[in-house]
């Protein structure tokens, strides 16, 4: 990183951006005696993952998880504040600037994803800060700075504009994936020969199947991280792949992945459970556990009681939510999520919605008042 400690990295949906924050955590920057690492994944579909206070909330309690010495910068704040303090961004900045200056602190790596999908007034606060931030190693002659960012976003206008102060004094500072497309297309096609060498492995796949399917998957255009992963998962998901069906599959592969959201979709069996739990879980404020989506799955306007219900078994529902939208839906830690961003972008419409096919076919009031009847009839 710069001396300034702050590297952004934008690129478009389903690039990767994501799973290098991951991966940088797990591997890379992985924690160590002379270095702490927190990190924060934004998420706008959760109330509890899409502000800086949370953010910032979260990176604190790793850090002194990490350096339990560095709490004492916490204790006044915490007299002072009490409980309220969770929700002061500015105050647990503080906090976490006080902490970095420590001597016995050593390095600390932030690594904040999806900038984006931070709410529009919590984004612009965190960019406004890390300017400042920026400006204030800077102007105080120091080499480096042993508090670090690594910061994650989609390549928007306004969060480019919000980051020019920095942008401008250090011109390598932003890696834009949208614009090294080549150089993604190389690394994707290393994905798809690895995955592909997998895949022969798991499905048994002659040289002849192998070399067929993996020249059409090479051959395509527009391809992302996320495409690659949704176009195996689909092969993984055959329970048969004779040679006959691999021939079908190669001749129908999507080219995009509006198209593999589209064939993962087409598969569903029971089109009205499935759309009622996609209303609940774009609708929701957060990520509804299985028991939660279980019950609220089960409600039906004419209810009156809770015996009334027809839940699905406890033990098998993980299952069923798996079996009811296929790969479209991720169960993780008892919380059911939609398989990546991109795919509530996929299902809303911004206006009316659509009658043809999946994309677009809900309408977020709807959504909205789905998840409200069924709460009200719970209650």
């Amino acid at each position: 990183m710069n001396s300034s400690g702050i590297l952004w990295i934008s690129a478009d949906p389903g690039c990767g951006k994501s799973v290098l924050s991951k991966s940088l955590v797990d591997e890379d920057l992985r924690c160590a005696n002379s270095r702490a690492t927190c990190y924060f994944f934004f998420k706008d579909d959760n109330d509890m993952q899409k502000t800086p206070a949370a953010a910032f909330s979260a990176l604190l309690h790793q850090l002194f998880s990490q350096k339990q010495s560095l709490i004492k910068y916490a204790l006044s704040d915490h007299a002072k504040e009490g409980p309220n303090l969770p929700q002061s961004f500015h105050k647990l900045w503080n906090i976490l600037t006080e902490a970095a200056n420590d001597s016995k602190a050593g390095e600390i790596v932030c690594v904040l994803d999806a900038l984006d999908e931070c709410e529009e007034s919590g984004r612009y606060d965190i960019i406004t800060t890390l300017n400042a931030f920026h400006k204030t190693v800077n102007s105080s002659g120091r080499t480096q700075s042993k508090l670090k960012f690594l910061v994650t976003s989609r390549p928007y206008l306004d969060i480019e504009r919000r980051f020019m102060g920095i942008i401008r004094d250090f011109p390598t500072v932003q890696l834009q994936g949208e614009k090294k497309l080549d150089v993604i297309s190389h690394e994707i096609d290393i994905v798809i020969k690895q995955s592909m060498s997998d895949l022969t492995a798991e499905l048994n796949l002659n040289e002849s199947e192998k070399s067929v399917l993996e020249g059409e998957l090479l051959s395509m255009t527009h391809r992302t991280y996320l495409w690659a992963m949704l176009i195996f998962k689909m092969i993984r998901d055959e329970l048969d792949p004779t040679e006959d069906r691999l021939k079908e599959i190669i001749k129908n592969l999507p080219q995009t992945v509006d198209q593999a959201y589209e064939a993962i979709l087409s598969k569903i069996q029971d089109k009205r459970k499935a759309k009622k739990l996609l209303h609940i879980i774009v609708a929701a404020t957060r990520p509804l556990t299985l028991t939660e989506m279980n019950i609220a799955l089960a409600i039906e306007d004419h209810h009156q009681s809770y015996e009334d219900l027809r839940l699905s078994n406890h033990a098998r529902f993980d299952s069923t939510v798996r079996n009811l939208c296929g790969l479209f839906v991720n169960v993780i830690d008892q919380k059911v999520y939609l398989i990546h961003q991109t795919a509530k972008e996929f299902l809303v419409a911004r206006n009316t919605a659509s009658t043809d096919g999946w994309k677009h076919s809900l309408n977020l009031v709807e959504s909205a008042l789905l998840i409200a009847r069924t709460c009200i009839t719970y209650l």
